[in-house]
């Protein structure tokens, strides 16, 4: 079966740490097929609200450092894009936080520097279109509630959406966690993502190339999903119910 280098190389990192994660982004529908789709700008985990505090104490007691990714808004457009350094477990800020970039010193990925006048505030430039080395990660946090897996309100549309925990985090033959792939299908049919310059033709490649191979419980849960999220219609929920017809 294949897997990513980075992505063998992260769990070996994370499988000892002592609370829940899972592979998520592009890299979770390529644990789910065994099969490569297409170049990837970063590794994304998912790890559970409640271990926030535990996730970030893991990756500093790594040696690895940990940052708050904020933006400034001018004209409801994202600007002035910089780090907060999360410098240990105290810090004030973790519960309110949605997800951390998780950096390894001499990240050959980032170029981060201190900006002038601010304590723990640093400029930072993306260096590569493809993360080449293991030495990043963002960590996103999600909800759980009673053995299921929650959505946010942006992924729901505010609705009270959810997956059986056992049926939205999957496991490879060699013991790898990953979101099942209708959990992240669900995710990338924002329409933010679908129209999304950077986003609409990786989301497009994710789509079709996993659709066809999701087992009909799973395609069925999310035309359910989706269409609870978008009661109005959304052109992916027809494109889920025509394979459906055909298998």
């Amino acid at each position: 079966m294949y897997i990513n280098r980075l992505i063998s190389e992260c769990n070996d990192f994370m499988k000892n740490c002592g609370f829940t994660y899972a592979f998520c982004g592009g890299y979770a529908l390529e644990l789910f097929l065994g099969r490569k789709l297409r170049p990837h700008s970063d590794i994304d985990t998912t790890v559970f609200e409640e271990d926030r505090i535990n996730a970030i104490k893991f990756v500093l007691n790594k040696g690895w450092n940990v940052y708050e990714h904020r933006c400034d808004w001018i004209d409801n457009k994202k600007a002035n894009a910089y780090l907060r350094a999360i410098l240990n477990s105290n810090d004030k800020n973790i519960s309110n936080l949605r997800s951390v970039w998780a950096i390894k010193p001499d990240c050959s990925f980032f170029k981060i520097e201190p900006k002038s006048g601010d304590e723990n505030i640093y400029d930072y430039e993306i260096l590569n279109t493809e993360q080449l080395n293991f030495d990043f990660i963002e960590i996103i946090f999600n909800k759980r509630n009673d053995g299921y897996f929650g959505f946010d309100s942006f992924t729901s549309q505010g609705k009270n959406i959810t997956r059986e925990l056992d049926k939205a985090i999957l496991y490879t033959d060699k013991g790898i966690p990953y979101l099942a792939p209708e959990v992240k299908l669900l995710m990338i049919s924002h329409p933010a993502y679908l129209t999304s310059e950077y986003h609409k033709v990786k989301n497009q490649i994710d789509f079709d190339s996993t659709a066809p191979y999701l087992p009909d419980e799973s395609r069925e849960w999310l035309i359910n999903a989706l269409e609870t999220a978008y009661p109005d219609g959304l052109e992916r929920i027809d494109q889920l119910k025509q394979r459906s017809q055909t298998t």
